[in-house]
């Protein structure tokens, strides 16, 4: 079915991690041939940078959860570019 699979994730958060592996597991078990990776972005950035992302999702989340949720819903429209 797949050759190759890459799941890309940020570590900000147990939801993402836990989204990113259920995704893996789930495709390992549609086809065990494929190569499935599973790869965290903010592994590949200033290390300052990602512990600043991390800190200012999870204050956004904490303390804000209303702004974040606006953000998540203004900016997350698929289907309005669907042809």
């Amino acid at each position: 079915m797949f050759k190759k699979i890459l799941i890309l994730s940020a570590s900000v958060g147990a939801g993402h991690l836990r989204a990113a592996d259920a995704l893996e597991k789930a495709f390992k078990k549609l086809d065990a041939a494929a190569e499935v990776k599973n790869i965290d972005v903010l592994n590949y950035t200033n290390p300052l940078f990602r512990r600043l992302y991390g800190k200012a999702y999870l204050d956004m989340v904490n303390t804000m959860p209303e702004v974040f949720g606006w953000m998540y819903d203004s900016l997350d429209k698929p289907w309005q570019n669907k042809k």
